[in-house]
């Protein structure tokens, strides 16, 4: 049995949560909702729930602020939001799970199944620590990314990060300390998460971190010399938007 609380300032999602939960997850309790950060913080000291819902806006805090109400996040954390860009992206370098609104049932199934892994793991708690550093650092190179393995994850600074290539399912990150790290996911996950943190995808198979790129040669079409010495070659089709995004650096 999994005891849940839900955190949203808007009743209407709570109820449709709610319902959705009470009709198709009997494996799930719910201890209570709450419509505040603060009704929602005397809610989780009391009852201790396994997992929390919670609505990321609710205005004049947010969620993060109520998970730093905390000394110690022994629960897990659903986040549900509305789509802002840059929020889906923190979560997704974080590892750490979140909802879209509106919320469907393939979605709930989905992040319980994923909790229930999690949790097994004794993995959660950690992941939503990489969330708050990343919500509370100003610059984007001492972000850290949490990389799933087999058994756990790594938590490294994205500025450790020289460059990615996708192997299939599985992607393999080059680090400034000349180590690997080969992790369950493929390579889109990461364009999708890293893209706005000065990382570009110049090839199907290879993502770089603008800061590591040394130099751009017009060898081969185009290649970038990375801070390791690697060389990669840029895509024909990606060699324009890349040249513009490297501008800055």
């Amino acid at each position: 049995m999994i005891n849940l609380v839900i955190v949203d300032d808007e009743v209407n999602q709570i109820n449709l949560i709610k319902d959705c939960i009470e009709n198709f997850f009997p494996q799930i309790r719910i201890l209570g909702t709450a419509n505040s950060v603060q009704e929602a913080e005397t809610l989780i000291r009391s009852t201790k729930p396994d997992l929390v819902f919670s609505d990321i806006d609710m205005p004049p805090y947010t969620g993060f602020d109520l998970l730093q109400r905390f000394e110690k996040i022994d629960f897990g954390v659903v986040f549900i939001t509305g789509f802002d860009k840059y929020a889906v992206r923190a979560f997704e370098v974080a590892a750490v799970d979140y909802l879209v609104k509106p919320v469907s049932q393939e979605d709930l199934q989905r992040s319980i199944k994923k909790f229930e892994v999690e949790a097994e793991l004794k993995r959660s708690a950690e992941m939503l620590q990489v969330l708050l550093h990343n919500h509370n650092v100003s610059q984007k190179d001492e972000m850290h990314i949490a990389l799933p393995k087999f058994s756990g994850f790594d938590v490294l600074k994205l500025k450790q990060v020289i460059h990615i290539r996708g192997e299939g399912n599985y992607s393999r990150f080059f680090l400034t300390d000349n180590t690997e790290r080969l992790v369950t996911k493929q390579l889109g996950v990461y364009e999708k998460a890293l893209t706005d943190f000065d990382f570009f995808r110049i090839h199907k198979s290879y993502m770089v971190n603008l800061s590591h790129v040394k130099s751009v040669s017009h060898n081969n079409g185009g290649e970038v010399i990375m801070s390791n010495g690697n060389t990669i070659e840029i895509a024909r089709g990606r060699k324009e938007d890349f040249l513009l995004r490297l501008k800055p650096f």
